[in-house]
């Protein structure tokens, strides 16, 4: 792989997980695009949230911050 190439890769995305009620369990939606900034998901997730969704932050390595509390009823 050439090194240009290989220096616009982001090394940092970030995406909105919806947390979804589906009987007694809790499934997790992770099919929200992937962002170049953190900001950008995190407006998006503040976004969301307003119209009632349940939702977290997710990094490209897995790691999620919830930005709700709790879960979905």
């Amino acid at each position: 792989m050439s090194s240009s190439f290989q220096n616009r890769i982001p090394t940092n995305m970030w995406r909105v997980v919806f947390y979804e009620r589906r009987g007694n369990r809790v499934h997790v939606d992770r099919t929200g695009p992937w962002l170049p900034e953190k900001r950008l998901a995190t407006n998006w997730a503040h976004w969301f949230c307003e119209r009632g969704y349940h939702v977290a932050l997710q990094d490209q390595t897995g790691l999620t911050e919830k930005v709700n509390p709790g879960l979905p009823s």
